[in-house]
């Protein structure tokens, strides 16, 4: 890296210690990961736009912490933004090959988007994060990113960014999610019989995950063009605005279809696969003699996102609401183990008081908010919206755990009030407590527009008649 100036004043200094005696340790979460509190800060040293971006981060994070009407550090925080996105084009521009330095930049200022609550923004800077990797590891095979320029830290780093950008609207086009998932599957096939550390574990996980995702993005593609023309779904506001582009479409029977429907099967023995190769060392880790806090951690987070994983893969297809009912063990699994977790995540770091915890990498917001919204077991599906609303302020990069619980409870409350005022009329209540809700009284989510930063969600619902409901839900 570059030599850069130091500190113009003391009041970057102390925005820059701040960041590291705060914010770091939040955003990297409970995990051992020197990439946030050592290499981001030394680069910053370094670097002047990685400077100004993180002194931009400490101030954004003292501001939220205090939330005054008239905030000083907000506004310092932007004019410090500011410089350092300008430093960030001037520096890609003039060192092209520099791909480390611009990598930990757009780590940087995904982070300050998605802190703010602009999600269309973070998602366009995970996925540009995500290009610029493919592009420096095209000759590099990925089993060997260890030996790359980049280090394990800011590679594992990356790998958590593409899959934020991969749950959220990735707009790459079929092709390029082809191009991702051909390479993602080779790396996967040297997968071992079984897996010798929660390392290669999850290295090998992240293979897999990040494929499927690409593949279920593929066929959500392939799928629309198919369908484009009798399609009913609504479009709701600006494509940067959505939450989550896996809400569901028209289903298409196309013969097309049938080779993408093997594809995901393959996938789903991929899966088995790994639970196999995985299930030695995860039992001797959630074993109480051999328990180690962040090890037991990783390994619910694994647990729970080959659930959610598997859950995905049937929902590009957009099959009829009733087939997730066969999923009732992978929603059992990602409660259960979220419960478990969930205060060591949830709970505030140093530096983050009233304004809330952030942590970049994905661990269990997406997959609560799937059972959620899939899930008809009354009581699996309460015990995950109610952990989701314990999880105030509480976000991992894109996703806020406020906004998916208030979008969750609602389509919940939709489909079950009809069956509560039905109960109350037939008398009921023990069928009602244990049961599954009707068919009939089932929505399927077709929209939804989500602003964090204003604390409201446009969602839009197909019922089972046909007949299309929106609805703006605020928290």
């Amino acid at each position: 890296m570059r030599a850069g100036p130091r500190f113009a004043d003391a009041i970057e200094a102390r925005y820059f210690v701040y960041y590291c005696e705060g914010i770091s340790s939040q955003i990297g979460g409970p995990f051992g990961n020197k990439l946030w509190d050592q290499l981001i800060p030394q680069a910053g040293s370094e670097v002047p736009f990685i400077g100004r971006a993180v002194i931009a981060l400490g101030a954004l994070s003292k501001a939220q912490s205090e939330r005054q009407k008239e905030n000083p550090h907000h506004a310092y925080a932007l004019a410090q933004y500011v410089r350092a996105l300008q430093g960030m084009r001037r520096s890609v521009r003039g060192h092209p090959s520099d791909v480390r330095t611009a990598l930990i930049g757009c780590l940087l200022v995904f982070c300050f988007e998605s802190l703010q609550g602009h999600q269309g923004a973070a998602s366009a800077h995970a996925s540009s994060g995500s290009n610029l990797i493919a592009s420096m590891c095209l000759n590099c095979q990925p089993k060997s990113w260890r030996e790359s320029e980049l280090g394990a830290e800011l590679y594992s780093a990356f790998s958590g960014l593409n899959i934020q950008s991969l749950l959220f609207l990735d707009k790459r086009d079929r092709g390029t999610h082809a191009f991702y998932k051909k390479g993602l599957s080779e790396a996967a096939k040297g997968m071992p019989e079984a897996f010798g550390d929660l390392e290669e574990c999850r290295r090998f996980w992240h293979y897999i995950m990040r494929r499927n995702l690409h593949f279920s993005l593929e066929v959500r593609d392939a799928l629309s063009r198919t369908s484009q023309a009798n399609s009913s779904s609504t479009h709701l506001g600006a494509d940067d605005s959505h939450w989550m582009d896996h809400t569901s479409r028209t289903e298409t029977t196309s013969s097309s279809s049938s080779s993408l429907l093997a594809e995901r099967d393959s996938y789903v023995q991929d899966i088995c696969r790994w639970e196999i190769a995985s299930a030695p060392l995860l039992c001797r880790l959630f074993s109480p003699a051999t328990r180690n806090e962040e090890a037991f951690l990783i390994s619910c987070l694994l647990r729970i996102h080959a659930a959610m994983n598997i859950v995905l893969l049937t929902r590009a297809f957009s099959p009829p609401e009733t087939a997730y009912d066969k999923f009732e063990s992978q929603f059992r699994t990602v409660v259960q183990l979220s419960e478990r977790i969930h205060r060591s995540l949830v709970s505030p770091s140093a530096g983050s008081a009233e304004g809330g915890t952030f942590r970049f990498e994905i661990g269990i917001l997406p997959a609560l908010s799937q059972v959620g919204l899939l899930c008809r077991e009354r009581r699996v599906r309460g015990r995950a919206i109610g952990l989701l609303r314990r999880c105030r302020g509480y976000k991992e990069g894109i996703w806020d755990a406020e906004g998916v619980g208030a979008v969750a409870g609602w389509v919940r409350d939709l489909e079950e009030g009809v069956w509560v005022e039905e109960r109350d009329i037939n008398g009921s209540e023990n069928e009602y407590w244990g049961g599954m809700v009707p068919e009939e009284n089932r929505v399927q989510l077709v929209g939804c527009e989500m602003r964090v930063e204003e604390r409201w969600a446009r969602i839009a619902v197909k019922q089972s008649d046909g007949v299309e409901r929106q609805e703006v839900v605020r928290w």
